[in-house]
């Protein structure tokens, strides 16, 4: 995460991070079977809130996190000290410490709308997992979110929340329908690409007061650097916070956030005896 990172690198962005990895595991993880994998890679692991889930659905994995903020790395090493499966990296995502076909599986979860340059973080993870492994990306997109009946207070602060991300942090805030692209432009073979639903009222699973309070921090977690460069004022965030206890206090007002999870791999080099023939000299 670079120092620009919309949410900031509190000891509040910690928990929320903790919290949020917790809130959203089954859109995350659902479906995915690492039980064949011997190694995993998480680029982008923040304070480790991912590596410390994956760690308890497959024990077995041996987990390496890879995040550019010492500062998330600090937090993130005391936290999960006791984990020995776990090794936080301090680089850049767009240049692995790695070799390559160094891992079984690559991942990243909320990361790449941060990063300026979403194809190389993919390049790279592309180069140093194993050709039969997989690159799983789950990404945001922003474009999805948004409440039935219209929020506009909520939504004057979304837009302004994806407006500061982009043009002061550097991301995309909706890379998530992007992805299928940027794996084809790079050449990789796409073996699953779906739609998730990380928060929706629909899910009679969750509860629906603790999705609107996962949603609420996570706007919330925006202000200071909204508020700092001009995309906000104190006048939106109260009128953004008002609006939320209005839809909590309405159960008929319905709401929706979703993302995109890729699967994809290095293309399988043709035998050689499937090569077109070289030309008699």
């Amino acid at each position: 995460m670079s120092e620009h990172y919309i949410h900031g690198f509190s000891d509040a962005e910690r928990l929320r991070l903790i919290e949020q990895a917790e809130m959203l595991a089954n859109p995350v993880f659902g479906g995915l079977d690492f039980s064949d994998d011997h190694n995993l890679l998480e680029v982008g692991c923040a304070v480790g809130a991912e590596l410390h889930l994956i760690a308890r659905r497959a024990p077995h994995l041996a987990l390496t996190g890879l995040d550019l903020s010492a500062v998330h790395l600090r937090a993130g090493r005391a936290w999960l000290a006791e984990r020995e499966c776990i090794r936080l990296v301090q680089g850049d995502a767009r240049a692995l410490p790695f070799p390559d076909d160094s891992f079984d599986v690559g991942m990243t979860i909320w990361l790449l709308e941060h990063v300026g340059d979403a194809a190389a973080v993919v390049r790279e993870l592309l180069r140093v997992v194993k050709p039969t492994g997989r690159v799983i990306l789950t990404e945001v997109d922003n474009s999805t979110f948004g409440f039935d009946p219209p929020q506009p207070a909520i939504t004057a602060w979304w837009d302004a929340f994806n407006r500061c991300q982009a043009e002061v942090g550097g991301g995309d805030p909706f890379v998530g329908h992007t992805l299928r692209g940027i794996a084809a432009s790079l050449g990789a073979e796409v073996l699953a690409e779906e739609p998730r639903l990380v928060i929706t009222s629909s899910d009679a699973t969750r509860n629906r007061a603790d999705q609107l309070r996962y949603l609420r921090e996570l706007l919330a977690s925006g202000a200071e650097r909204m508020l700092a460069h001009g995309y906000a004022t104190a006048h939106m965030a109260q009128a953004m916070a008002a609006a939320f206890d209005a839809v909590q206090a309405e159960p008929g007002v319905a709401f929706r956030y979703g993302a995109v999870r890729l699967l994809c791999r290095r293309p399988r080099q043709r035998p050689e005896s499937d090569a077109a023939p070289r030309s008699a000299g």
